[in-house]
């Protein structure tokens, strides 16, 4: 693609199939506001998020799904202009193409008495292609829905219009066998998204543009806000729905009230022709009888009011009501007031319900330490509960709901990490991570837990989860880790001591040796007693290295290296109760980034186990080998076994079947495994022995 000859008001781009930028020239680049080195290599859907709301998102797709080419009409924001974009796969990469700019074809517009009645329309004016991209929206966008003009151009009219009523929006849009399903103008009504969050009811009238050659080019809409008219409608059809509601009407200048039977069920009374109006008002409870009055009143002064209140019926039961009440007007030009009541005593006891569970959780939450979240991708908001202000001790005033904000509170080394994990939770649609984040100056550690939404074309929308602070947690392991390191440096010393006392024994032999010896003796002496000091000091160094607490630091290690250290050190322990540690592994193994001494302490543990599995001895047989993108580890000794029962318990804290075992060794072995993004498992016979597998990630690096 980079022969062919390109003209320089064109925008050439080529992603790969899996979304990469291959190639972007000059023009495009510029058109994009970026540079082409800055963005080959790079997902386009990372780099231009929002664009996963464009006609481009959808139209690539479809022309790699369907080995098609596509043409389509595109909105570019940042410089205010149309272009029509065209797109093709060839061997397994998608080439696009940004053409000459498009005029936008509104010639009505032209006529200033035109241009001054839409420009300030209450109604919003809109014009869309003929896929549904909108091509031009009136200002009164921002007074209806809360967005701007440029928040809308360019974006699909399906992005903004309620799930329910996509189904019929779709159809004045579609055609079959080339013919359209709706007339060329029609009114309909549907939702669409506020940019708060709510939907608002429209009714859109539409009519269809025809093009020099007769056909549908553009749609202009009217949409009329009919909102108020819609909730008056859904309430009345919910109140048929439940059953649940009566109505009553009350001549002013008389003392009485006429009431349709279902109120009289809902005071539990038997239906009569009139009520007076004093018993009326006697089974109002008496602290809400004012706020009736009141509401009464301001009926008659304004025409129309709504008010909730309780009444005891004549059973002693307390009920709770919704009261529509409107004025009008008799044939007879006599003044009245007539009303709907509602019983909704079930949808209070729910409320109440629901505000006790809300609060039982916040409970929960702050006992268990949680709190929850949740990230807006569209619009790249992030809103915290107030659990979540409280357990992770931020101020509310200095909180931010941009996502990229808040990544400057995660430490510096977890950055990274925190970027990947939210690209794979967008694509993956889970996401289970630990992180550490600085907080008035101190560092804590989170662990979240959060599973993503999607639309019906697969676009993330929303990221919801929970927030457990572990700092407390991650301490106490820490110090249970250095616990069980002294631990087994403790159990290693009666081993180490034999192996000390050996060349000790040697050493004294020599010196006498060495008083009646002559020069060539004696040099031959020292020569074998630095050897026997050489192995002193390397013993005293690894139990110093088991024994003294380390800095984490993950670098890359052969693991080899590290196996054969621990086979040193344990080796005597080994000879001791007649057990064969024969290791094999495969060449060129990759390295493993990972804390040496961490994985020292696994090793050791592992090793001892199998050791002491076996009190008769037997063979130890460690093998080592490249599986998949990991280093695979297997442990198999001769010992007793363990049974099925007993095998799920293992790691777990002072769980052991060692008679003076605490349980300590193995769980620990389990954590560090699981902090170096390793797996660990036990398969064990009795009577045959026990194999440890162990998988460790292999470096890309190494």
């Amino acid at each position: 693609m980079a022969n062919e000859k390109e003209s320089t008001m064109i925008g050439v781009i080529i992603l790969d199939d899996r979304w990469h930028y291959t190639y972007v020239n000059e023009y495009a680049a510029a058109l994009l506001g970026r540079c082409s080195a800055d963005l080959v290599g790079k997902v386009i859907w990372a780099e231009f998020p929002l664009a996963m709301r464009y006609a481009c998102y959808e139209q690539f797709h479809k022309s790699f799904q369907h080995n098609t080419e596509v043409y389509f009409d595109e909105y570019i924001q940042s410089i205010n202009q149309w272009f029509q974009v065209s797109a093709y796969p060839f061997e397994g990469h998608l080439h696009i193409r940004l053409h000459k700019q498009i005029s936008m074809e509104m010639s009505f517009l032209q006529e200033r008495t035109a241009k001054m009645y839409i420009e300030h329309a209450q109604d919003i004016i809109t014009l869309t292609t003929r896929d549904g991209i909108f091509r031009y929206v009136s200002p009164a966008i921002q007074r209806l829905l809360g967005f701007e003009v440029d928040e809308i151009l360019g974006i699909h009219i399906f992005a903004y219009c309620h799930p329910e009523d996509i189904e019929a929006l779709r159809g004045s849009f579609m055609e079959e066998d080339g013919l359209f399903l709706n007339n060329d103008q029609g009114i309909m009504t549907c939702r669409f998204l506020h940019k708060n969050g709510w939907y608002v009811w429209f009714e859109m009238n539409y009519k269809w543009m025809l093009s020099e050659e007769g056909e549908r080019s553009q749609k202009l809409c009217i949409w009329r806000d009919i909102t108020e008219r819609k909730l008056v409608e859904e309430r009345f059809v919910q109140a048929q729905r439940l059953g649940q509601f009566g109505s009553f009407e009350r001549e002013l200048t008389k003392n009485y009230i006429l009431w349709s039977d279902e109120i009289y069920r809902i005071h539990g009374l038997a239906p009569q022709e009139q009520m007076n109006l004093r018993d009326a008002i006697q089974l109002i409870v008496p602290e809400d009888r004012e706020k009736v009055g009141l509401a009464l009143e301001k009926a008659v002064r304004q025409g129309k009011v709504e008010v909730e209140y309780r009444i005891t019926r004549a059973d002693g039961e307390l009920r709770y009501i919704k009261t529509q009440i409107e004025r009008s007007r008799t044939d007879s030009n006599r003044l009245i007031v007539r009303g709907l009541m509602h019983d909704i005593t079930g949808h209070k006891l729910i409320e109440e319900e629901l505000k006790k569970s809300k609060a039982n959780l916040q409970i929960s939450q702050e006992i268990a330490g949680l709190g929850h979240y949740s990230w807006d991708v569209i619009r790249n908001e992030l809103q915290w509960s107030d659990e979540l202000f409280t357990l992770l001790h931020i101020q509310r005033d200095s909180y931010t709901s941009q996502m990229d904000l808040f990544i400057h509170i995660v430490h510096s080394d977890d950055i990274l990490k925190v970027k990947e994990a939210l690209r794979e939770a967008l694509q993956e649609g889970s996401l289970d991570m630990t992180v550490r984040i600085i907080v008035d100056g101190g560092i804590r550690t989170i662990h979240t837990m959060a599973k993503t939404t999607y639309d019906e074309w697969g676009r993330p929308l929303r990221v919801f989860g929970t927030v457990q602070d572990i700092t407390l947690q991650k301490q106490t392991e820490e110090l249970l880790r250095r616990t069980e390191k002294l631990n087994v440096a403790g159990q290693l010393a009666a081993g180490i001591a034999h192996e000390i006392r050996n060349p000790l024994t040697a050493l004294k032999g020599f010196a006498k040796l060495m008083c009646h010896a002559n020069e060539e003796s004696k040099l031959r002496y020292f020569q074998i007693m630095q050897e026997e000091f050489n192995r002193i000091e390397l013993i005293l160094g690894e139990l110093l290295i088991l024994a003294k607490p380390q800095v984490l630091a993950y670098q890359l290690h052969d693991v080899i290296a590290i196996l054969r250290e621990v086979i040193e050190l344990l080796n005597t322990e080994a000879i001791i109760s007649n057990v064969i540690i024969d290791l094999t592994y495969e060449p060129d193994l990759p390295l493993v980034r990972s804390e040496s001494s961490q994985l020292k302490q696994v090793f050791i543990n592992v090793i001892k186990n199998a050791i002491e599995a076996m009190p008769t001895g037997g063979n130890l047989r460690i093998i080592v080998r490249k599986t998949a993108n990991h280093v695979a580890f297997f442990f198999e000794d001769q010992g007793q076994g363990i049974s099925e029962e007993r095998l799920p318990r293992i790691g777990e804290p002072f769980y052991t079947t060692k008679e003076k075992g605490t349980g300590l060794g193995m769980m620990v072995s389990f954590a560090i495994i699981d902090e170096h993004q390793g797996h660990i498992a036990y398969q064990s016979k009795l009577g045959v022995g026990t194999t440890v597998h162990i998988q460790l990630p292999a470096s890309v690096e190494g």
